[in-house]
């Protein structure tokens, strides 16, 4: 059999162990219809899979192979008569259970949409993904995305965002920032990760936060975050509730940031996300700032920086520096 013939054949077992008991509205009739249509190829190998799942499934077709692997088998010695007919009838289920499990296995393991997205210094992203789940991305952010049978899959590689989950109690909706695992059950909500730690803010619904080390194991009792509630994880350490408004995180939708008790590393790694001349405080544990900044107006508030915290700012070649006064 060909490579193209093969992977048709397999093409048709996966559609097959979708579609068999699917219901006339299930959200993957469409594609399969469409998939059936393309090509007559397509519909011909389905059919044949179909009739060789009805042979394995009938208990007459069943009966009737026996026979004829018993009549084959009738010219030798009596003793192993029955034993190769029942090995025979045994490689046949074998090879056809084969097939439908590593059909199944991959249906369960690979992911059915996938998508990357990234939004630049100073850009904002929105969009609706395939679920109906709404996904805001905050400046300097990079996500991927991964639908899989049985959970769905948000990947935070760097930046923030906010997402409003579409409810599917059988795919729970994943976060993995690092830090923290956020499984959502069907919420509104906004995930922040930082070079120190990761923060969840919960808008309304419910979320489960699981602190994680780098090989992804859960380090603690995760934590429930209801409406209004947030949390953060630090590396290593069990999630911890914030008396912060989870309004704030939100809040870059209108073009502003919330700092609240904000480290001078925190602030230096918001304000980057919107400058093209990264911002590094040098000092960063020592100083922390409460303020409301515009986003359009970044530049005035390094200018008043200096007036609230004892910090000066420095312009160097690579970009701005804060630095302890």
């Amino acid at each position: 059999m060909s490579p193209a013939s093969k992977r048709l054949r397999e093409e048709a077992a996966r559609w097959f162990m979708r579609m068999q008991h699917a219901a006339p509205d299930h959200p993957d009739r469409g594609r399969f219809e469409a998939w059936l249509m393309s090509d007559p190829a397509h519909a011909s190998e389905y059919e044949a899979f179909a009739e060789t799942w009805d042979d394995f499934d009938s208990t007459h077709r069943m009966q009737s192979l026996a026979d004829a692997l018993e009549r084959k088998s009738a010219a030798l010695k009596e003793k192993y008569r029955k034993t190769i007919a029942r090995g025979l009838v045994g490689l046949f289920l074998f090879v056809s259970c084969g097939l439908l499990g590593q059909v199944a296995w991959r249906e369960w393991t690979q992911p059915w949409y996938v998508q990357a997205s990234v939004t630049g210094i100073g850009e904002t992203g929105h969009q609706l993904l395939a679920d109906g789940t709404e996904l805001i991305m905050n400046a300097d952010t990079s996500v991927d995305i991964a639908y899989f049978r049985n959970k769905r899959l948000l990947t935070l590689k760097r930046g923030e965002v906010i997402l409003d989950v579409s409810k599917d109690p059988s795919r729970p909706f994943i976060v993995d920032s690092g830090l923290a695992s956020v499984t959502v059950l069907g919420t509104n909500f906004a995930v922040n990760r930082l070079s120190s730690k990761v923060r969840v803010s919960v808008k309304h619904g419910r979320v489960r936060v699981e602190s994680r080390d780098a090989n992804e194991k859960v380090l603690f009792a995760p934590m429930i975050l209801n409406d209004g509630e947030v949390a953060e994880v630090h590396a290593g350490k069990e999630p911890r509730r914030s008396n912060r408004n989870a309004d704030d995180a939100f809040a870059f939708q209108l073009g502003t940031i919330v700092f609240e008790q904000a480290s001078m590393g925190e602030v230096a790694e918001t304000l980057s996300r919107y400058r093209e001349k990264p911002i590094v405080a040098v000092d960063q544990n020592t100083q922390h700032v409460t303020a409301v900044v515009q986003i359009a107006d970044i530049e005035s508030f390094l200018q008043v920086l200096p007036k609230i915290a004892e910090v000066r700012v420095s312009e160097t070649k690579e970009g701005t520096q804060l630095l302890r006064r």
